[in-house]
C-alpha cells in the first residue's frame, strides 16, 4: 500500500494518521464533515527579539466537507481500510 493516497479529492499521508473522525451528532456541528487529524510535531524557532529557542507543538489537521451524511460515512471507512492496511502492512 502506498503511503501517500487520494480519495475523494483528498490527498493524506497514511503514515502521519492520528485520528478520522466524521461528526455523529446532528444537532452540534456539521454532520458532513471528514477530519483526518495527524500526529504532532514539534517545531523549534529562534525569536528575533529575546535570540532564545522556543518549542511550538504543531497540530495539523485536514477537514474535507461532503454533500451529506453518507457519502462522508463511505469516505471515512475507504480511508479507515486503507490506514488499516497501511499500517499492517507496516
Amino acid at each position: 500500500m502506498d503511503r501517500i493516497i487520494t480519495i475523494s479529492s483528498l490527498t493524506v499521508d497514511l503514515n502521519r494518521i492520528r485520528a478520522i473522525k466524521l461528526n455523529n451528532y446532528s444537532n452540534i456541528g456539521n454532520p458532513n464533515v471528514l477530519t483526518i487529524e495527524y500526529n504532532s510535531r514539534i517545531e523549534y524557532t529562534k525569536n528575533p527579539f529575546t535570540n532564545e529557542i522556543e518549542k511550538s507543538e504543531i497540530i495539523e489537521t485536514i477537514t474535507k466537507e461532503y454533500p451529506d451524511f453518507e457519502t462522508a460515512q463511505l469516505h471515512q471507512r475507504e480511508f479507515e481500510d486503507c490506514w488499516k492496511d497501511y499500517l499492517n502492512e507496516k
